[in-house]
Parts: C-alpha cells; sequence; structure tokens
C-alpha cells in the first residue's frame, strides 16, 4: 500500500472534526451531571463544531474540509472560539468540575489555535488529538495504559507531512500548544 493513502487513511482517523468533538462528548457523557444536561452539551457541542464548517461551506468561504489554505481558517476556528466560549460559561453553571475544566481546555485551546491562525498554520489534527489525548488521561487518571495514545502522535504527524498539509514545525507546534495548556489546566487536578 502506498504511504499516501496509509497517510490519508491515518488522517481520516484523527479529523479534527473527530477528535475535536470526542473531547467533550467523552466529558459529558461521565460527568454527574442530569441526562437532559448531557444531551443538551453533546448537542451544542456537536453542532457548534459542524454547523460554523457548512454554513462557511455553503457561502464559498471554505473549500474543503481540512482547511488547506490558512487564509480560509479564521472564519471557522473564530466562530467555534465564541461557542465554545458559550458552552463554558453555561458549563460553568452545572457545578461540576471535571466538566468544567474539559470544556475551559477545549476553550482555551480553540482560542490559541485561533489567534495562531491570523497570521500562521498549525496542524489542527495534532492540536485536537493532543487535546483528546490528555483529556482522556485527565478523566481516567487511573488508567496510565492511556499515555500509550500519545504514541500514535508521531503517526498523524507523519500523515499530515506526507500528504503535504504541514511543515514539521506546524505539527510540531500543534502538539506542543495543546499539550501545554491541558498540563496547565488539568495539572492542579491530577
Amino acid at each position: 500500500m502506498p504511504k499516501t493513502k496509509i497517510a490519508r487513511i491515518i488522517s481520516e482517523i484523527s479529523n479534527g472534526f473527530l477528535t475535536m468533538i470526542l473531547t467533550p462528548t467523552i466529558a459529558v457523557f461521565i460527568s454527574p451531571i442530569q441526562t437532559t444536561q448531557k444531551l443538551l452539551l453533546f448537542f451544542l457541542y456537536l453542532l457548534s463544531s459542524i454547523l460554523p464548517y457548512f454554513v462557511l461551506k455553503k457561502l464559498g468561504k471554505i473549500t474543503d474540509y481540512e482547511f488547506t489554505d490558512r487564509k480560509e481558517r479564521p472564519p471557522y476556528f473564530t466562530t467555534i472560539t465564541i461557542l465554545f466560549g458559550i458552552i463554558f460559561l453555561f458549563v460553568l453553571t452545572l457545578d461540576a468540575e471535571i466538566l468544567t475544566n474539559v470544556a475551559m481546555n477545549l476553550f482555551v485551546v480553540t482560542g490559541i489555535l485561533t489567534a495562531v491562525t491570523f497570521f500562521w498554520k498549525m496542524s489542527g489534527h495534532m492540536t485536537f488529538s493532543t487535546t483528546l489525548f490528555a483529556t482522556l488521561l485527565y478523566l481516567f487518571p487511573n488508567t496510565p495504559a492511556l499515555m500509550f495514545l500519545f504514541l500514535l502522535s508521531p503517526l498523524i504527524g507523519w500523515s499530515r507531512i506526507v500528504l503535504n498539509k504541514h511543515t514539521l514545525t506546524q505539527v510540531i507546534v500543534g502538539t506542543l500548544i495543546p499539550l501545554t495548556i491541558s498540563i496547565l489546566i488539568y495539572w492542579p487536578f491530577w
């Protein structure tokens, strides 16, 4: 199997939309809040992640779902940062510490990705997969085997480079920024 095909498979499995949605979804469904609140938050995160893409695609502001052109990224990431901020404020009212920390992490990571996007391109695949892996470690602290998820990071990064979507620097920065933010937000609670 050619390496570009392998890279495409890895890239699709680690798609930013998927990892971005999995992070809050797992936190929401293991949190001790009411079922109706869980469903509401799940749909809010799902719609906040996907709906802006479809609107911007319909308006012709986005050409592909990987946001290959950096100039197409700011409207999408700015929108989801605002929406994730609103969701974070809602989560604060639920008095669920774990869920609050995850919502804050996702909001801050997305906010920094958005700020960077205005002048440079970093890997969203790496950003949201790193956030997911760190969040899983935070949510399941007695499962050290989850550390092995980070072994997938080089494969994901490799796939982005092979597909000419990112440079090595963009992949590394896309890993280090969310990892640093996750450590700063989750560390006091680990």
